[in-house]
């Protein structure tokens, strides 16, 4: 009997699990649990709002590595799918921009190898101003995928556009907007997300989104991420975020610090993830962590 409620809940599992490699973060990111798409970023307009790129003017390449382990595993249920959590779960990416332009953006390339899933991604973002305050951007990838030997299909391909805009309203309030996948290339991954960033203290920042699943119902396809920033020195930043994502049925927490120099900047940050009730990336009282480190050069 015990054997037989066991597949039952397996088969529960396979039929409703978020089936595609998680979006990739950046250590920054991983740092607020995914909120920033108000934040001015450089580097993370490649994979998040590529609005931001209009606010600098120098030129930066940046390196980003992070692993995924998991604590507290669910041998039994593994064991019963025959699905190992496998020993290499890692990703990496590079990342050059250019803002020496009046069209300013860059270019990304990115390697994911996780939970079977492996990704290959082009990235090429560029933005503009819209008078003073306003920036509107634009992204595209190309995503080279390749699924687990279960699949028919294991190869696949897909061409993704991103839409962002960023708006300054004042000194201390940064309000933004981004489309992910509005010609929904690839199914699953189409978002519209909307974020805050506040300045309510001289060294602390609140930052904050929320986001739909466009093409389902809004209600129950949803996500909200929400982090502070604490600036303890001059060049010395911490985070901590929270996150809770109804998409690919995930919640959790993030920390982070950072050190951002004239010219060179490391981070370092982690991302804890759990599932959301009895289908998702994770098997039941899983624990995901994620462990970044990044470094960058200005020129």
């Amino acid at each position: 009997m015990k054997n037989i409620l066991l597949m039952i809940f397996l088969v529960g599992i396979q039929g409703q699990a978020f089936a595609q490699i998680r979006e990739f973060q950046t250590a920054r990111l991983m740092s607020t649990a995914g909120a920033g798409v108000a934040s001015i970023l450089s580097t993370e307009a490649a994979i998040l709002n590529p609005a931001s790129s209009s606010f600098f003017s120098d030129t930066s390449f940046s390196y980003q590595r992070y692993q995924a382990k998991l604590r507290e595993k669910n041998s039994e249920l593994r064991q019963a799918a025959n699905d190992p959590f496998p020993k290499r779960n890692e990703s990496q990416g590079v990342f050059l921009s250019d803002h020496s332009d009046k069209v300013k953006g860059g270019v990304a390339y990115l390697q994911q190898h996780e939970n079977n899933y492996r990704r290959e991604r082009m990235i090429f973002h560029g933005a503009s101003m819209l008078g003073e305050t306003t920036s509107v951007g634009v992204s595209y990838n190309y995503l080279m995928d390749k699924q687990p030997r279960t699949f028919e299909r294991r190869h696949l391909v897909h061409h993704q556009v991103g839409v962002g805009i960023t708006k300054i309203v004042s000194e201390t309030f940064v309000v933004g907007l981004v489309v992910q996948d509005p010609t929904r290339t690839t199914p699953g991954e189409e978002r519209a997300i909307a974020g805050v960033q506040y300045n309510f203290a001289t060294k602390l920042t609140l930052i904050g989104d929320y986001g739909i699943r466009y093409t389902k119902d809004a209600s129950k396809d949803n996500l909200w991420r929400a982090a502070v920033q604490a600036n303890l020195f001059s060049d010395v930043y911490a985070r901590v975020g929270r996150f809770y994502d109804n998409v690919t049925k995930l919640r959790g927490t993030g920390f982070g610090v950072s050190w951002m120099g004239p010219r060179l900047g490391l981070e370092f940050a982690q991302k804890m993830s759990d599932q959301i009730g009895n289908a998702g990336y994770l098997y039941k009282d899983e624990r995901l962590v994620d462990t970044s480190l990044s470094a960058f050069i200005k020129f």
